[in-house]
């Protein structure tokens, strides 16, 4: 895996659009289903998929620590 620096407008932009598909799916919650199922055919709690998708846009946003530590530089 190749390590990015989370401060880069790109890996911001790529974070915020999954906690936007992550709300997607956790948006059945709001209308009273509270599992879903995953590929696996798995139940997911629904509102556990809003809190993660929210913190992830937050992070991406505002924090962008949150979604990884920078690369470290090699010294010569």
């Amino acid at each position: 895996m190749q390590p990015y620096d989370p401060k880069r407008p790109l890996v911001r932009i790529v974070a915020g659009l999954a906690g936007l598909a992550v709300i997607g799916w956790g948006i059945p919650g709001l209308r009273g289903d509270l599992h879903y199922s995953n590929w696996f055919g798995e139940p997911v709690f629904a509102p556990l998929a809003l809190i993660f998708g929210l913190v992830t846009i937050w992070g991406s946003l505002f924090n962008p620590k949150i979604l990884g530590k920078p690369p470290s530089r090699r010294k010569r």
